[in-house]
C-alpha cells in the first residue's frame, strides 16, 4: 500500500509591524481553509526557531497534506483559497512554496 502524502509547504515572511494576533488570525484561517476543501488531510504550522539563521526572512511554516496532485489542483484555484489569499496578502512581506511526495527513508 502506497503510504506517500503530497506536502503542500508553505513559507511566511510577514511585513514589520504584524502583529501576533493578525498572525494568529492569518493562522486560524488557514487552518479553517484546510478542513472547507476536500482532498486536504492534514494541516499544521509553527514558527521556525532553528539556531541556523538560514530562514532568510521565512519565519513561519504551513503544511497542508494533500491526498493526491488532483487534490491540490483543484486547491489552489479554490474560492475558499483565493478568499483567504487576499485576507492574508495584507500582511505577507515574501512567501516560499514548495510542493513534494514525502518519501520515507530507506
Amino acid at each position: 500500500m502506497d503510504q506517500t502524502r503530497l506536502r503542500h509547504i508553505v513559507l511566511f515572511g510577514f511585513k514589520d509591524g504584524t502583529t501576533e494576533a493578525e498572525i494568529g488570525e492569518i493562522a486560524r484561517r488557514f487552518g479553517v481553509l484546510a478542513t472547507e476543501v476536500d482532498g486536504v488531510d492534514g494541516f499544521e504550522w509553527g514558527v521556525n526557531n532553528s539556531p541556523e539563521g538560514k530562514a532568510g526572512g521565512h519565519d513561519y511554516c504551513f503544511v497542508l497534506t494533500f491526498v493526491s496532485e488532483a487534490a491540490r489542483d483543484a486547491y489552489l484555484p479554490h474560492p475558499k483559497h483565493k478568499e483567504f489569499v487576499a485576507f492574508a496578502s495584507a500582511w505577507i512581506e515574501r512567501a516560499l512554496v514548495v510542493d513534494y511526495w514525502a518519501q520515507a527513508a530507506g
